[in-house]
């Protein structure tokens, strides 16, 4: 795998070389597993046979992930999912699919975002920052601003969803994050709505409210019920991502610390995508944090391992639903690569600190 990544991300892997024997061998997984998403890319620039805007979101966020630019060389599949999603984006500023728009629109104006000041082209870049921006106004628009623990501040995976979806506003509250590290002016009212949004699930003791020991620090996909692993990784991603209270990010950390992953179930890589960034920031502040982060970031790595195929690709695990399972191994392999580049923090929006 090692040409592969080289042939993959070119200077990076000059880097690599000097790395631990554990890393080089997660960088080589990583860079073959770009390889293989150079290949699937279909011939309008796009990528996946379903969920195309998202599938394209998720490759550019993935190359992205890996240092790559569009001026990386010149095959670089960038320029060409830029300009997929351009042109198949709406006036309005949306750019998701038919199947869970809101999910895929945030997925795709974060990877447009983050693009931003990293292409040369004058006028693709200037469409890209365009985009972008319109993307964010539209996420804006959008924000939940009914009354209630499960509506106010949040984001819907679809307008035809009966409740907001947290994991869904994890991935917004990123998409403001990386437009705000860029300029655009992002009200602090709707970054507080969210946020709050996202801490009114997780299981604080107080005066009023006690929980089940096993059941502290979590979140829920609603203000009431059990936590979930998928629910308190991007609970943990967006907490440390705007720095809020230390005693809750500690929670959530020690509860994921409590609920070792496994390689089952619908949302595997949604929940690994964010607890992989969640304790990757957190890593820096304790030794605790650090030794923890370790040691996920070593599970995670020989889970993915173990199921990746021979072309680079990653499989899906058991347990998926049948949109998913659509979506296929370009959907897998574009989040695995996401994963296993969180410790690098070559994303502009995991970079900031």
């Amino acid at each position: 795998m090692a040409l592969v990544l080289a042939a993959v991300l070119g200077a990076g892997s000059a880097s690599a070389a000097s790395a631990a024997p554990a890393d080089r061998q997660r960088d080589q997984a990583a860079g073959a597993g770009l390889a293989f998403l150079r290949k699937a890319q279909n011939p309008d620039g796009s990528f996946g046979p379903t969920q195309k805007h998202l599938q394209t979101g998720l490759a550019i966020l993935a190359f992205l992930s890996a240092g790559l630019t569009s001026d990386a060389d010149a095959n670089s599949p960038l320029p060409a999912a830029c300009k997929w999603l351009l042109e198949y984006g709406g006036e309005d500023g949306f750019l998701g699919d038919a199947e869970y728009p809101l999910e895929s629109h945030a997925v795709c104006t974060l990877a447009l975002s983050e693009l931003r000041g990293t292409v040369r082209d004058e006028k693709l870049a200037g469409a890209i920052a365009r985009r972008a921006a319109a993307g964010v106004a539209y996420a804006l628009k959008v924000q939940d601003k009914a009354v209630g623990a499960d509506y106010y501040g949040g984001w819907k995976a679809s307008m035809k969803a009966k409740t907001n979806d947290r994991r869904v506003t994890a991935w917004y509250l990123l998409v403001l994050r990386s437009a705000l590290l860029r300029g655009q002016e992002v009200p602090a009212s709707a970054l507080e709505r969210a946020l709050a949004f996202m801490e009114g699930s997780q299981k604080v003791p107080s005066p009023t409210h006690t929980y089940d020991k096993a059941d502290v620090g979590g979140f829920s996909y609603d203000a009431t019920g059990l936590p979930v692993v998928s629910i308190t990784g991007a609970g943990l991603a967006a907490l440390s991502l705007y720095d809020r209270p230390a005693s809750r990010r500690d929670l959530a950390r020690k509860w994921l610390a409590a609920n070792r992953p496994i390689w089952y179930g619908p949302n595997f890589y949604y929940t690994h995508v964010f607890t992989a960034r969640g304790l990757a920031r957190e890593a820096a502040r304790t030794a605790a944090a650090a030794r923890q982060n370790a040691q996920y970031a070593r599970q995670i790595w020989e889970m993915l391992r173990d199921h990746q195929d021979g072309d680079g690709g990653f499989q899906l695990p058991p347990g998926n639903a049948e949109n998913t399972q659509a979506m296929g191994r370009t959907y897998a392999t574009a989040m695995a690569v996401l994963i296993l580049n969180a410790q690098r923090n070559l994303l502009p929006v995991d970079a900031a600190r």
